[in-house]
């Protein structure tokens, strides 16, 4: 009987930890919810789920609420917006024919902390950029999310392409995150990183560690200018945070 309950108890450990699938017996595919990114977001915003053996065609619910949902960039990956009308922490499932799997612990926040780089509401699928910086990256780089939120957020790069080699670039320790509106939660808070426009691969950390925060790390490219940044700005940077999952988009003014 211990040995039965103990079974049980860490099956329901890795449930919470992993998401959970279940079926009825005529489901016959091994499905699962791999992740959800971010865990957190308010209603409105959109999250992607990674799951396994669902098409975009799943319907996808929140607590009760059936949300909206639309296709990934990859197989299997599905988007969804959070519906309105929630709050606290709600289980996520994902459902298509007899298959349904579970993900419990997805909080639906009253709106985005004031003391973070906000995100967009939507969820960028990256497409491969057209162009590259070709002598520095010294400025202003403005956060996307400022065209929705009507602040001035963004990350103020100090560092030349090729100042190592080619194509190359380390961020300057006078590097920093900025918001020019409410300067006592981010401005100064210093990002170090660095930049490859030969292998497209970005790595940026801001430590907000003397404002009593932490430090979150962000992977990233350069990707295509999305549709709502059309003429606005070039150079877009996607990054995504290891912490939260959470998309970051920065990009260069004309």
């Amino acid at each position: 009987m211990k040995n039965a309950l103990f079974l049980i108890a860490i099956f329901a450990t890795c449930c919470l930890a992993l998401g959970c699938s279940s079926s009825d017996a005529n489901c016959d595919k091994n499905v699962s919810i791999n992740a959800v990114l971010p865990n957190t977001n308010p209603t409105g915003y959109e999250v992607l789920l990674k799951t396994n053996g669902f098409t975009s065609a799943a319907k996808v619910v929140f607590g009760t609420v059936e949300a909206s949902s639309r296709a990934g960039g990859l197989a299997g990956e599905i988007i969804a917006t959070v519906p309105a009308g929630l709050s606290g922490n709600v289980e996520i499932s994902v459902e298509e024919g007899d298959c349904i799997a579970r993900s419990p612990g997805f909080v639906v926040l009253a709106a985005l902390p004031g003391t973070i780089q906000p995100s967009l509401p939507n969820i960028v699928i990256p497409t491969a950029p057209t162009s590259y910086p070709q002598n520095d990256i010294q400025n202003n780089w403005a956060n996307s999310a400022s065209i929705i939120t009507g602040r001035s957020y963004g990350i103020h790069f100090v560092g030349f392409i090729g100042n190592i080699s080619p194509g190359v670039c380390e961020l300057d320790t006078t590097s920093y995150e900025y918001d020019f509106d409410n300067s006592s939660f981010l401005s100064g808070n210093p990002v170090r990183g660095n930049m490859n426009v030969n292998s497209n691969l970005v790595y940026v950390e801001i430590d907000r560690t003397a404002k009593g925060g932490t430090v979150e790390k962000f992977d990233g490219h350069f990707i295509g200018v999305p549709p709502f940044l059309e003429n606005i700005e070039k150079w877009p940077i996607l990054l995504v945070s290891r912490q939260t999952g959470r998309q970051l988009i920065v990009s260069f003014p004309f």
